[in-house]
């Protein structure tokens, strides 16, 4: 379904159509805060639209998965899985900082359909290692149902009552089961 959309990055003269998440968070980044994130360098936001409207948006920056940050069982899980044989102390990802799909599209499967874009824009054409997914999801049943969907997993338990839950995906699993690699 998002193949009728148009995909672009977000620029500094772009033209911002309308769009409502039903979240005030996300719509105020969406409209005043993506561009100031972009001057100063810290995520690039990408638009799928119509000609009316913002159907949906996502921006990224760059993150780790670190023994710091996850917990001890899970880093080693993580680890366990790079076929390296030195151990890295962080793994290169890519965060999901912010995320929306506008309401009247709610529902749809556009968030997934989405979301396994942003998994083939980091397998196929990624330009730098990277081997993770990260996202702060909002700590809401049905956002962190959304992820679970999606094949994330959490980095932590420890933050089970915080507004946001870290969580993460394996890159290479989307990549297997779709012949990236």
């Amino acid at each position: 379904m998002i193949e009728q959309f148009t995909f672009r990055r977000l620029g500094f003269d772009s033209e911002i159509k309308p769009f409502d998440c039903g979240d005030s968070d996300l719509n105020e980044f969406f409209y005043k805060d993506a561009l100031n994130y972009l001057r100063q360098f810290l995520a690039v936001t990408y638009v799928f639209e119509n000609k009316l409207a913002t159907v949906a948006f996502f921006s990224v920056l760059n993150d780790r998965i670190s023994g710091e940050d996850s917990e001890k069982s899970i880093f080693r899980k993580i680890r366990s899985k790079i076929p390296h044989k030195k151990h890295f102390r962080s793994f290169p990802a890519v965060k999901v900082g912010r995320f929306g799909v506008d309401q009247q599209f709610h529902s749809q499967r556009i968030g997934t359909e989405v979301m396994d874009f942003i998994k083939a824009f980091f397998t196929i054409r990624n330009k730098t290692g990277c081997r993770f997914i990260t996202v702060d999801a909002y700590n809401y049943p049905r956002t962190i149902n959304f992820y679970k969907k999606n094949g994330f997993d959490f980095l932590t338990s420890h933050d089970g009552k915080e507004d946001t839950r870290s969580m993460y995906f394996d890159l290479m699993t989307f990549a297997r089961n779709n012949s990236a690699c």
